[in-house]
């Protein structure tokens, strides 16, 4: 499986930043997330050592991506486990200049590039520049209608999940909490109506339910390596190591709501069987929904089956969805096989890495992974306000 991230964001905000920060945080195996990030293109990976070392030296901050380039960073996540190393997935991250947002260059083809990539991104993140969000803490919200009126535009017609980060989240710790800031953000009507149209599917007992839009405080470099000086520009502190916050849960809070998508993508496959069985003309799902069901249900099945376990495609869907914390009334199945397929997640859960023999168990272990960061996050006090929907 593979998907695509675009990350959202005005320049300056500190998107090339993160990505260095996320590649340094993941390229061993995080303790957390049980996983850890490849790039099968060696001159990528010194891009972003080269990205990150510019971070966390003494001297300047990474240049701004060149309005002239449009790099993809397609990063493999893999476990190690004692039977050998699998890939869980494929996440292929955008990044580009961020003038083609607060000053697009309509017509041309690196802007046409662009905007055909965003209808086709499988989730979208936000990026909010911290130094911005100050000000509009400070009474200056200027730039949610100067640099993001078109970024919410853009992800309005994104189908996939959408989240935004607030970047350089160490300007605002200690002063404003993550509550007043989400108060602050919805007071503005384009954010508001972006934020309120992603209603959380219906959940019961689901820890971490799909459709939720998250706002994540996020500093790529922690609370203690730079200052904002007076000049306005951010400056390192002498002697000091970047201790990145809230990096792993950006990365993790999309990959399971787009496994969550999936299990509808599975619920409109047995919908078309089950008509095509009684006869009746399927012209309601398109060729590729069915392309894309059938190959993520064969791994799943064929991960059941080496357990001994048979699952027709509706228990399989709930069990998929129970393990992406998705609502459990996504699929309507009786009781008995709902408990069935919540079963199978409990037992699941408690395997361990070392249970990861092949990349479809190694891609649920990474799911649970990913769902128990983003339920720790949701459940910490400080960052109560991090639902927007």
């Amino acid at each position: 499986m593979e998907y695509t991230v675009v990350t959202l964001g005005p320049s300056g905000a500190g998107k090339t930043v993160y990505l260095a920060v996320l590649w340094q945080v993941l390229r061993l195996q995080h303790h957390r997330l049980g996983c850890y990030l490849t790039l099968d293109d060696v001159e990528l990976e010194q891009r972003l050592n080269r990205a990150y070392r510019e971070v966390a030296g003494p001297g300047e901050w990474p240049l701004s991506t060149d309005g002239s380039e449009f790099p993809e960073w397609t990063f493999s996540v893999r476990v190690r486990s004692q039977h050998g190393q699998f890939t869980a997935m494929r996440v292929r991250y955008l990044d580009y200049a961020g003038d083609r947002l607060t000053d697009p260059q309509e017509g041309s083809p690196a802007q046409r590039r662009l905007d055909a990539t965003m209808r086709d991104a499988d989730a979208l993140l936000g990026l909010l520049d911290g130094r911005k969000v100050l000000r509009m803490m400070q009474g200056d919200a200027g730039f949610l209608d100067e640099d993001m009126s078109r970024v919410f535009g853009l992800m309005q017609g994104c189908n996939g999940p959408i989240h935004f980060v607030i970047t350089k989240w160490d300007l605002l710790a200690g002063h404003y909490s993550l509550k007043r800031v989400r108060e602050r953000l919805m007071e503005h009507p384009d954010f508001h109506t972006l934020a309120t149209s992603r209603q959380s599917w219906q959940t019961a007992g689901m820890p971490v339910p799909p459709g939720r839009v998250r706002l994540i405080p996020v500093s790529s470099v922690g609370n203690s390596f730079a200052f904002l000086g007076a000049d306005g520009a951010m400056h390192k502190k002498a002697n000091a190591r970047p201790d990145p916050l809230n990096v792993d849960v950006a990365f993790a809070a999309v990959l399971p709501d787009l496994l969550a998508n999936a299990v509808s993508v599975l619920k409109a496959e047995a919908e078309a069987e089950r008509r095509i069985a009684r006869g009746e003309q399927d012209n309601m799902v398109p060729q590729f929904v069915r392309t894309v069901a059938s190959a993520l249900a064969a791994p799943a099945q064929s991960l059941l089956a080496t357990r001994g376990v048979q699952l027709p495609v509706q228990t399989l869907a709930a069990f998929m969805a129970a393990t992406a914390g998705a609502a459990a009334g996504l699929i309507r199945l009786p009781p008995s096989e709902l408990r069935k397929a919540r079963r199978l997640q409990k037992t699941f859960r408690r395997r361990s890495v070392n249970a990861v023999r092949d990349e479809a168990s190694a891609a649920q272990f990474v799911t649970h992974r990913l769902v128990e960061v983003l339920t720790e996050f949701e459940r910490s006090p400080e960052n109560d306000g991090s639902n927007l929907s």
